[in-house]
């Protein structure tokens, strides 16, 4: 009986040993999985270069008003939007350097460098801030992520997935993404304050081919510290991996 006893005590001992063993692996395997996610998603969404010609609608919730505007990136620290419309838009530009965002409006004849609680501001009266812009990066460099589960999104089969921040320095310490796992795209994001207040939610909408690459013909975006307003980004034309004149990432771009 004793050594009934013993063998059990040694088996259920080497079953924990072992799954002490093997679950880090397991851990590990997720997380290299999560991240190996991430980085497919960026190579959709981004480029060495990239040109957009599209629109902000802003609706807030008692009227509409659409603005058109073109952009032109390099990489995740260079950026130059110019407005087109509306009349009294028209004119106004935007340009982002490094950790740098200054804009120019037509109407004043001068540029202004957007710093401090500034970048907390409503973009053009839209549901995105200037911080949005400054925050635009490729999310594998700039959070670890974990798999949380499966959920549909509009009868698509997607992974839940929690990104947190690698520097206490973002805006958005915490992201909730919904990736359909089999086209590398996200269709859905949650953005969550470092207190854990969600802050904005994304939806990304009609993905078409351009290239190797899907892109989402339009991003709707909701300020959940705000009700009844939605600013839709809607994507006309975009190229990938073009030329852009130095000239464009250069300050005196902003002159008239």
């Amino acid at each position: 009986m004793k050594l009934y006893f013993k063998n059990i005590w040694y088996g259920l001992l080497s079953f924990v040993v072992l799954s002490s063993l093997l679950m880090p692996d397991v851990g590990r395997a997720e997380d290299d999985r999560a991240q190996r996610l991430l980085v497919e998603v960026d190579k959709n969404l981004w480029a060495s270069t990239k040109y957009i010609d599209g629109r902000l609608i802003i609706d807030n919730g008692r009227r509409v008003r659409t603005l058109s505007m073109e952009s032109w990136m390099e990489g995740v620290t260079k950026s130059y939007s110019y407005y087109k419309a509306p009349a009294r838009e028209r004119g106004t530009k935007m340009l982002k350097l490094e950790k740098k965002l200054w804009m120019y409006t037509p109407h004043t004849d001068r540029k202004i460098l957007i710093a401090g609680h500034l970048l907390r501001q409503s973009m053009m009266g839209s549901d995105l801030s200037y911080e949005d812009m400054m925050e635009d990066e490729k999310i594998s460099e700039a959070y670890v992520g974990t798999i949380d589960g499966e959920e549909k999104v509009e009868g698509v089969p997607t992974l839940v997935m929690t990104l947190k921040a690698k520097k206490k320095t973002k805006t958005y310490q915490t992201l909730k993404i919904w990736v359909d796992p089999v086209k590398n795209t996200v269709l859905q994001e949650e953005a969550y304050a470092k207190s854990g207040k969600l802050l904005k939610l994304i939806h990304f909408k009609e993905y078409r081919r351009i290239g190797d690459r899907l892109f989402p013909r339009k991003m709707v975006f909701r300020d959940m510290l705000k009700e009844n307003t939605k600013t839709t980004y809607m994507f006309d034309e975009i190229k990938f991996d073009v030329d852009i004149p130095a000239k464009y990432f250069s300050q005196r771009i902003l002159k008239r």
